[in-house]
């Protein structure tokens, strides 16, 4: 089992696109997209236990990087952070690069998916607004620290996580913020699904209450991730006073 980051739906409420078209050329948008989709197309191994091992080689896992070394084979068979061993699994492995692929690893289509189509819906304005460059730290910035809430809070997982969704989180805080009146079309179900348009602050509001059963529930979905990483994202846009716009 591994951690995921997934943004596919707001608890039963799927976004299609927004009301919002961007005036640039979205690049950094579009590279992110396409290198996320070749990761998991042509790097990922596609059998599920030599993709189990991939994971624990090259993703970021709390349990490490709260000791700051290779889980042991102690350790794992144990599922115990705390039994310290010194028959360490991927002794070459490096931390801090861990949690840059992490962002990049996806454990199934679905996943990939989910976080895939909410980045664009949401990247391509955000980018607009904040410029290739900025834009790009935003992401670095932003997956990094997503990540680092779940380790904080989850220091004795020895469980990997992965998937882009603390990115994705991260811009879904920075363009309500820029855009909070901007109109998304989103899917929701009551018997069958029938698409509607909702403003992005109400949409943002069920995805909070969304985040609220993932962490009341048992659940493989990492909502310190998601929290995280949209409240970094929010609180970055609105401190660095970049304007705001009510379409």
């Amino acid at each position: 089992m591994f951690i995921l980051h997934v943004t596919y739906n707001v608890h039963k409420m799927i976004p299609i696109s927004d009301i919002n078209p961007a005036k640039n050329t979205p690049v950094i948008s579009r590279i992110f997209i396409i290198t996320v989709a070749l990761v998991y197309l042509l790097l990922q191994p596609k059998n599920s236990y030599d993709l189990f091992n991939f994971f624990y080689e090259f993703a970021a896992i709390p349990c490490e990087l709260f000791l700051k070394t290779p889980i042991s084979g102690t350790q794992f068979y144990a599922n115990d952070c705390n039994l310290l061993g010194n028959d360490l699994v991927f002794p070459e492995k490096n931390l801090y690069i861990s949690i840059l692929f992490s962002n990049f690893f996806h454990a199934n289509f679905l996943h990939i998916l989910g976080n895939l189509w909410s980045f664009w819906i949401f990247g391509n304005n955000v980018e607009d607004k904040l410029g290739k460059f900025n834009f790009s730290m935003f992401l670095l910035i932003i997956g990094i620290l997503s990540i680092g809430v779940h380790t904080i809070l989850n220091f004795n997982s020895l469980v990997p996580v992965v998937g882009a969704s603390g990115v994705v989180s991260g811009i879904m805080g920075a363009y309500v913020y820029l855009f909070p009146n901007a109109k998304l079309l989103v899917l929701v179900p009551f018997g069958i699904l029938f698409p509607t348009t909702i403003k992005a602050r109400t949409f943002m509001y069920f995805w909070f209450i969304s985040q609220l059963f993932i962490a009341l529930g048992s659940s493989n979905i990492s909502w310190e991730a998601h929290i995280g990483g949209f409240l970094f994202g929010y609180l970055t846009i609105k401190l660095s006073k970049y304007t705001r716009y009510n379409l």
